[in-house]
């Protein structure tokens, strides 16, 4: 029989091995319930470890730049980017909000989609730099590269005076109780403003968001008009999601290919 200490270095080893692990394959692997696997995860999260995820654990590294985001993951994104394209009418102006999901949403449009796009990504600008028919419009402020997005007081200002149809905007975390959050004061006062000047909205959520610790809160559930989530997201939070904003539109994307 293993002992704690023992266990929980293997949890540990897999996680530095693999990138991702999962609750429930853990046990199976250890011999052991999902509850003491949780336990352990929370113990080595707390230890600096490694980083605690619905459902299991993920590796600890450092911040990867936009560049590396918008390389990964690009199944999941797509499938999220496919149920985002459907929220965009003809005749729209659409704000997309800077992200490596948004960047997948802009590669799968068209030229004519929609009137006119507008875009604090310089990366989603470029994307869409051969539209003839739909405005592409990239707003002004400070660039951050490793968010591959202006941000700032100027770029604040630009939106506050924006009335698009429908505004894309990226969160960092999402509780049910208590909404959307990002992971920095600046990030969260933008995105508020791009929730405020929208007469639609629209936000999509990779799954590890509903546990990612984002400090900043900018916006309520009831803001939102339509959440993208994906095929596997938490059935527990989806339940609890339709509980407190029955008239959201949750749409679930199709299983994305491995």
């Amino acid at each position: 029989m293993q002992l704690p200490e023992e266990r929980r270095q293997l949890i540990a080893d897999a996680v530095e091995r693999e990138g991702r692990v999962s609750a429930a394959e853990l046990a199976l692997r250890l011999s052991t319930s999902e509850d003491t696997i949780r336990r352990d995860l929370r113990d080595l999260d707390a230890a600096g470890l490694l980083r605690r995820v619905h459902g299991g654990a993920i590796r600890l590294r450092p911040a990867a730049s936009f560049e590396q985001r918008a390389a990964s993951d690009l199944p999941r994104k797509t499938q999220l980017a496919q149920g985002l394209r459907e929220c965009i009418r003809p005749g729209d102006t659409v704000l997309i909000d800077a992200g490596s999901t948004h960047l997948a949403l802009a590669r799968l449009l068209e030229d004519g989609c929609c009137a006119a796009i507008v875009t604090n990504s310089p990366q989603i600008a470029l994307a869409l730099g051969g539209f003839q028919r739909t405005r592409i419009v990239l707003l002004g402020g400070t660039y951050h590269p490793n968010e591959g997005a202006v941000i700032g007081a100027a770029t604040l200002a630009e939106v506050q005076r924006l009335r698009p149809d429908l505004g894309v905007v990226g969160v960092c975390a999402l509780d049910p109780a208590r909404g959307l959050a990002a992971s920095n004061p600046e990030e969260a006062a933008l995105k508020g403003a791009m929730l405020a000047a929208s007469a639609r909205r629209a936000v999509a959520v990779l799954n590890e968001r509903f546990d990612d610790r984002a400090p900043f809160l900018f916006g309520a559930l009831d803001q939102i008009d339509h959440l993208v989530l994906e095929a596997d997201a938490p059935p527990a939070a989806i339940a609890s999601l339709r509980e407190r904003h029955p008239a959201l539109d949750i749409k679930l994307t199709d299983k994305a290919p491995a």
